[in-house]
């Protein structure tokens, strides 16, 4: 029984050897790495000596596998959104290997996102970031774009009907804000698919941060499925003048990069969209599969990597359920101040 063992876990070593072998960063254009990994040569070559001192490791009986193995792996399950890109060509590894391997490169990859996906806090980036969100419909003071969107999920064995959202499907509802030129800059990703966007933002820390003063009189832009205030932009409601309609037209044109920010992460990261299949994991797990693909969509817009044409979806397909307006009576006096005196001083 021990010597059959050996003789299959042999193999199993030898076919994973092969894999490995094919792959090879030398042996493929830019272009092609993009279209399977998302990054060319030299980003990738990058990416792996950031993650070497967490993913270096032993597999039994001392046989490495090499960082850019597991990178590599890892990014084509990110892109593709199946094992089977991965698995099932001659010589691939096994599924449980890749489900190692995914699990060590998440695990990486979401601890360096708490630490590089945050705000800007000094004078100068909130003032530029402002800058830019002005220049596309002369919106002032804004900051960021907050929505959310669903990633489907297999239905968990605990609280399995929190995850049930009104499409019917489970999933976990992430909440982003992102920057005039879709880099995000804030996320939560904890929350099951029954929840309302509006209960994410109050109870995230984002708006703790907001709510006692930590950036000032800027703000965020959101849809009507969040509560006006002081520091959240919303479109008016029934709208009865000229000039709150120059605001809203000029608040959905200026809101709407969030929307598009959604739709260039899941064609860059099809496991993120439902045409990619449903993420066969545990909420946790899934959760940090996210914010692995937020990180590494902030890598590709700032290093000016293209989504490949061919990838690009609609988000229509995505089935994302449709959110609840909030009632006006959740609106905040001072938020009602404020927006009045933006419609008064910049759409009048």
């Amino acid at each position: 029984m021990e010597f059959l063992y050996v003789v299959m876990y042999d193999r199993a070593l030898r076919r994973e050897r092969r894999f490995r072998d094919r792959l090879d960063l030398l042996a493929l254009s830019d272009s092609e790495l993009i279209n399977h990994y998302r990054f060319p040569r030299h980003e990738l070559l990058q990416l792996i000596q950031e993650l070497e001192p967490a993913l270096q490791r032993k597999t039994r009986r001392g046989h490495a596998i090499p960082t850019h193995t597991q990178v590599l792996i890892a990014l084509r399950f990110f892109a593709s959104g199946s094992f089977q890109s991965i698995v099932g060509g001659i010589g691939g590894p096994s599924q449980g290997s890749v489900s190692r391997i995914l699990r060590d490169v998440t695990n990486a990859l979401s601890n360096k996102a708490v630490e590089q996906i945050k705000m800007p806090s000094t004078a100068h980036d909130l003032r530029v970031c402002a800058e830019n969100f002005r220049r596309i419909r002369n919106f002032p003071r804004v900051v960021g774009a907050i929505d959310c969107t669903h990633v489907a999920i297999k239905g968990p064995s605990v609280d399995e009907a929190l995850y049930m959202n009104s499409k019917r499907y489970h999933s976990i509802n992430v909440q982003v804000v992102c920057d005039a030129a879709n880099l995000i800059i804030s996320y939560c990703a904890r929350f099951p698919g029954a929840t309302h966007d509006s209960i994410i933002w109050n109870n995230c820390a984002l708006h703790r941060r907001f709510d006692r003063g930590d950036f000032g009189d800027y703000l965020l832009l959101g849809d009507s499925g969040y509560p006006l205030e002081s520091f959240l932009m919303t479109p008016v409601r029934n709208h009865t003048t000229a000039s709150e309609e120059r605001y809203n037209w000029a608040h959905t044109r200026t809101r709407v990069i969030v929307e598009q920010t959604f739709g260039i992460l899941k064609s860059r990261f099809r496991c993120l969209h439902k045409s990619g299949g449903v993420l066969m994991y545990k909420p946790l797990k899934c959760a940090k599969i996210v914010t692995s693909c937020l990180l590494l969509h902030n890598r590709c817009v700032t290093s000016g990597i293209p989504v490949p044409q061919q990838v690009f979806i609609s988000l229509e397909e995505d089935e994302q359920p449709d959110v609840a307006p909030v009632d006006g009576r959740a609106d905040h006096e001072t938020g009602r101040v404020i927006r009045d005196s933006i419609i008064q001083n910049f759409f009048d």
